[in-house]
């Protein structure tokens, strides 16, 4: 009887973390490219599965529109705070769906897109390759320090011999 009511408790607890958490990003317009923390998850329309609540950074790419960038909190239901969480995911698995929805309207942008060349990508790449591990820094301006003019005729005991010959030699 112990042993019946012990499989029957894991396996009810095998089912637990039955909300389903989705984020929905929209935009106007929409076909915006959609970042979320540190990772590309679409095109908008989309949804997202997550796990944790608190807050995260979103950022909204679309060409010729503004990049448009901000932090969302996301907020834990009633049913997903602790201690309330433990029964309501884990001891009664309802089935839980909490759907937020996050959108934005992108401004068109005021200036053409800048699209790097080919050649300015290298070109910044063997800025960065020559700078070495530590990277590019500021130099201090080099101190242009003026050359002590050079003579013009040649010293007296520069002067060659007037014998014309090496002295001292036989």
């Amino acid at each position: 009887m112990l042993r019946a009511a012990l499989v029957g408790g894991l396996a009810l607890a095998a089912t637990g973390c039955a909300a389903e958490r989705t984020l929905i990003f929209t935009s106007d317009p929409p076909g915006a490219q959609v970042r979320l923390d540190d990772e590309m998850v679409g095109t908008t329309p989309v949804e997202v599965p997550f796990l944790h609540y608190g807050t995260r950074r979103v950022t909204y790419y679309l060409e010729e529109h503004r990049t448009r960038s901000f932090l969302v909190e996301v907020k834990a239901p009633w049913y997903g705070r602790f201690p309330i969480d433990l029964i309501s995911e884990i001891l009664i698995p309802v089935g839980w769906k909490d759907r937020k929805r996050v959108h934005t309207v992108l401004e068109p942008s005021d200036r053409p897109t800048d699209v790097p060349t080919q050649r300015s990508v290298f070109d910044r790449a063997e800025v960065l390759r020559r700078a070495g591990p530590n990277g590019p820094r500021e130099m201090p301006p080099i101190e242009v320090v003026p050359a002590l003019p050079q003579p013009t005729e040649p010293a007296a005991d520069d002067a060659p011999s007037s014998s014309g010959g090496a002295s001292g030699q036989r």
